[in-house]
């Protein structure tokens, strides 16, 4: 065979660029193949490393013509003579060298490869701090929480394991969307602020801005949340139970405007996690307006009685009746 293998060829290629002997079309394919994964830029400093070896005394100095690299080139086919069957000339020796420096290079990309402890680590970002984001987002993670970006981050998909409680600005990227793995739950987002809190199955995610979907964990059912809208799962709850009318999650922001009681009352349960039961049906289709910022359980509950003029009772820990 004539034609160098691919492996072969690869390695050829970067020596000819080392020694400042590719064209200008192969030195840009090279220069993006770099930045394409941390570990091409290893191999490309191992070669790097061999050519800068010191060759053996006799070894003849003139290597950057393309006469010698052709050479070079026959050197490494399938049908060269054996080592020990040619004339060693001082010429000859250098290229030898550089064919050994290749092949030893190629066996070290190929022991970076295999060996677990030599591949790139992912990137992992755990505990209270602001997160820079190769691709330009910044995550806020909490105490506790947890991300990992995930093998091939920014090339078709922005993908991230998280655990915890964060909060998202990301960048966007219609060509490359922005997905949080959730345990088996993801959101997917092309661009926007938004806050997850994800914890021993429990799960509530709110929008500040923009736009996202969430897919239940079996993937046959799946939410779009838009600005002000919250969703809530709880460790047994399916599926999501989603909300509006809430501009503002660490405030406790309620915000209505001629808002039937029926939704007032999702909101009210999704934001404090509480369950509200109303004894006359009809005052489901009251128009509610108020706002709420940072109040208990308790105020809002007896703001909302006097308002649909109920009264309010206390019926369990976490859950509230309105009476007529």
């Amino acid at each position: 065979m004539n034609n160098l293998q691919p492996d072969e060829a690869l390695y050829s290629l970067l020596c000819k660029y080392l020694l400042n002997e590719a064209d200008q079309a192969s030195r840009q394919w090279v220069d993006a193949w770099r930045k394409e994964t941390p570990a091409n830029e290893e191999v490309l400093a191992a070669i790097r490393r061999m050519l800068e070896v010191p060759l053996p005394a006799a070894a003849y100095p003139g290597l950057s013509t393309d006469a010698s690299w052709q050479r070079l080139k026959a050197s490494i086919g399938a049908h060269e003579q054996p080592v020990e069957e040619t004339i060693v000339t001082p010429m000859r020796r250098n290229y030898l060298w550089l064919k050994i420096a290749a092949v030893l290079v190629l066996a070290l990309g190929l022991t970076w490869v295999l060996m677990p402890g030599k591949q790139p680590q992912p990137q992992v970002f755990a505990n209270a701090q602001h997160a820079a984001l190769p691709d330009g987002s910044k995550v806020r993670l909490f105490d506790g929480a947890k991300m990992k970006l995930e093998s091939g981050f920014g090339k078709k998909e922005r993908r991230v394991a998280f655990t915890g409680k964060g909060e998202f600005d990301v960048s966007p990227d219609p060509d490359a969307p922005f997905v949080i793995l959730l345990g088996r739950t993801e959101i997917k987002v092309l661009g926007t602020r938004f806050t997850v809190n994800y914890s021993a199955g429990k799960l509530v995610v709110h929008v500040s801005s923009g736009k996202i979907q969430v897919n239940d964990p079996d993937g046959n059912k799946s939410v779009v949340l838009t600005q002000g809208m919250l969703l809530r799962r709880n460790e047994t709850q399916e599926p999501f139970t989603v909300a509006e009318h809430i501009p503002d999650l660490e405030k406790k922001q309620l915000v209505f405007r001629d808002v039937p009681l029926k939704n007032v009352i999702l909101s009210i349960e999704t934001m404090y996690d509480v369950r509200i039961d109303v004894q006359d049906a009809a005052l489901l289709r009251k128009g509610i307006t108020s706002n709420f910022e940072n109040e208990t359980i308790d105020n809002v509950m007896a703001s909302v009685a006097f308002i649909t003029n109920t009264t309010v009772e206390k019926t369990g820990e976490r859950q509230f009746t309105l009476r007529p």
